[in-house]
């Protein structure tokens, strides 16, 4: 049984706050995780089931009630929307910690019925697909290693194929094993079951093909800068229709919005998101690609390979708690693929190749560094080897294989 890294921080929160809510995309062991937490006093219960769904429904009241030092474990939350403002009576009455463990597979922030997220109640932990370091044991600890320079001089060589191959095959636990032709139907089968069934619990959208339209457009630009009115044209409808749909998408976890950088009053820094999906596997499965095809395109290649690093870098940030990852980018063509900012301020800047590493690679992170940072900065190119090279005074290029 693979460990999640976000098993202790759960323990841990429901140690001091009423309950926790576990929220993640459909599919990435949210239930599985639950059912690996050991509470002595526990109740479970999942709104997949009709039957436990209509108990609930009848007298949301009566079922969240719960003994002294009893945890209430409920799976799919946003199935019984009512329960939420059941629970939050209860826990403005009781503040003793570890009442509740709610699950889900929407942000209840956006689903259409909820009307109290519990937030300031309940602690929040996302899950993600599976992190390479999840899959081998190992600690979530390459940011806090890349801050302090800590790096090995050798990891396991991972060349451009590898990487590939990892990022096709995703991080979904129950297909880790599967062949490519047996993936790419379970993510078709995943993506339809989310965009006619889970989306009804986020809004009222009924125009389904013109969500998935949207939905198939944003993986193919994963990484990748657009504008909203590019897609909407695309789309063939209105901008906010287009903006309703992200959200939607959004809410449901299928892609990320990575906030611009913009510590600085320079008017020059652009502004603008970038989405990525969360998880490559998905891209490469829905869109149909071929490993061998996608070796010899280095657009494929790229924004393919950016987007399973993102996925790491971002289930170790989640893991380990106190970073916040955006982008940077300017109209003088100036990009850093990601920036981590600790809470202290200081700024690993991480820029991805698919192949070797070159001091020009270097260039917009010592750019950064010299005009930008007011903080520490690092700056690293993750790239395919099996060596940490220095590449001047707080610069490295860093192996791939170092993430997990």
């Amino acid at each position: 049984m693979i460990q999640r890294w976000q098993k202790p921080r759960i323990l841990s929160m429901m140690q001091v706050r009423r309950g926790v809510n576990l929220t993640g995309a459909r599919q990435v062991g949210k239930s599985t995780l639950a059912d690996m937490l050991n509470f002595p006093n526990a109740k479970r219960y999942t709104f997949d089931d009709s039957i436990v769904r209509g108990v609930a429904s009848d007298d949301p009241h009566g079922f969240v009630k719960h003994g002294d030092g009893e945890t209430l474990i409920i799976d799919e939350t946003q199935k019984v929307p009512d329960i939420l403002d059941a629970i939050k009576m209860v826990l403005d009455k009781d503040s003793s910690p570890g009442q509740y463990l709610l699950t889900g597979s929407s942000n209840l922030r956006f689903a259409k019925t909820v009307k109290d997220s519990l937030a300031g109640r309940l602690g929040r932990i996302r899950l993600r697909t599976l992190a390479l370091g999840e899959i081998n044991s190992s600690e979530p600890d390459f940011l806090s290693k890349a801050f302090s320079h800590d790096f090995d001089s050798f990891y396991e060589n991972m060349m451009k194929r590898d990487i590939i191959s990892l990022s096709f095959r995703g991080g979904y636990p129950e297909i880790q094993n599967y062949s490519s032709e047996d993936r790419g139907e379970w993510y078709e089968t995943y993506l339809d079951d989310i965009l006619e069934k889970d989306i009804r619990d986020v809004t009222e959208i009924r125009k389904l093909a013109e969500l998935k339209t949207v939905a198939l457009w944003l993986l193919t630009r994963t990484s990748q800068f657009f504008t909203i009115e590019e897609l909407a044209s695309r789309a063939g409808i209105s901008k906010v229709t287009t903006q309703n749909y992200m959200e939607a998408l959004r809410a449901l976890y299928i892609f990320d919005s990575i906030p611009s950088w913009s510590k600085s009053d320079y008017d020059f820094i652009g502004k603008r998101e970038k989405w990525v999906a969360t998880d490559s596997g998905l891209v490469a499965g829905i869109l149909g690609w071929n490993e061998d095809d996608v070796y010899m395109d280095d657009v494929r290649s790229g924004k393919l390979i950016e987007t399973w690093v993102y996925n790491q870098l971002v289930a170790i940030a989640e893991a380990e708690g106190g970073y916040e990852i955006s982008h940077y980018r300017d109209n003088r063509k100036r990009e850093i693929d990601f920036m981590v900012e600790r809470k202290d301020g200081a700024i690993l800047g991480v820029e991805v190749k698919s192949g070797q590493a070159s001091l020009n690679d270097f260039r917009h992170l010592k750019w950064f560094a010299a005009n930008l940072a007011k903080k520490p900065f690092t700056g690293i190119v993750l790239y395919s080897g099996n060596k940490t090279l220095r590449f001047g005074d707080g610069f490295y290029a860093v192996p791939i294989s170092a993430l997990g």
